[in-house]
């Protein structure tokens, strides 16, 4: 789970951290990816990463659930129209 810093950025700022994460895990493994290339693209310090998340795995964690949560909406929303 992201650290409490996380969730006090402003809005902007954790999706472009976010929107950041996705390029890099879509387009290389999880052992490939690179917390330095994920600062870089969401134009934050390599440091400031670690204010936010653990390591590379609590963000990948989080990355998983905002993906679970998403679809468990979408397929709620599926659910409730087709009654």
């Amino acid at each position: 789970m992201p650290k409490d810093t996380f969730y006090n950025l402003p809005e902007a700022k954790r999706e472009r951290i976010i929107e950041a994460a996705i390029d890099e895990f879509a387009t290389h493994s999880y052992h490939q990816a690179r917390v330095t290339v994920i600062a870089e693209q969401a134009g934050i310090a390599k440091g400031s990463f670690y204010q936010y998340f653990e390591d590379k795995m609590d963000l990948y964690k989080h990355l998983m659930e905002l993906m679970v949560e998403k679809k468990m909406s979408y397929l709620n929303q599926d659910i409730v129209k087709n009654r």
